[in-house]
């Protein structure tokens, strides 16, 4: 558990570098809205994100399609949840929107881990007619 919580943080490293490359990129550059830009940024980060994990943080064995689909539910709700705190703290609260990001990001760690190592690349359960099932037959 340590090492997946280890690789997880890697791999989340990584794609929070693309996030904050496009978010500060497009406000800066662009002069695009916080929000926008960081919902932007997750979502292209999002897609690293997914590869790395299936393949490096989880080593998963379920079927891309299984995976995908349960990562891609995963990380809308984790898009939701960042576009909400992004909007309170940079546009609501007037926090700088780099530490809005900061924390945003803070907020959805959690429930990314949570939700992609229990759900999206967890092993299936043979009960339920799962990949692992499947792979034994």
């Amino acid at each position: 558990m340590r090492h997946k919580f280890v690789r997880f943080l890697i791999v989340g490293g990584i794609a929070t570098f693309i996030q904050y490359v496009v978010l500060i990129w497009t406000v800066e550059r662009w002069r695009w809205n916080a929000v926008l830009a960081s919902s932007l940024g997750y979502f292209l980060s999002a897609i690293a994100n997914y590869l790395l994990s299936y393949y490096f943080t989880f080593r998963s064995d379920n079927r891309h399609g299984v995976a995908a689909a349960r990562f891609a539910m995963v990380a809308a709700a984790g898009l939701a949840l960042n576009g909400l705190l992004m909007d309170l703290l940079a546009v609501r609260l007037h926090v700088p929107y780099v530490l809005s990001q900061v924390l945003a990001t803070v907020g959805t760690l959690l429930w990314n881990y949570w939700a992609n190592s229990k759900w999206s690349f967890g092993r299936q359960s043979p009960t339920h007619g799962g990949d692992a099932q499947r792979r034994a037959i």
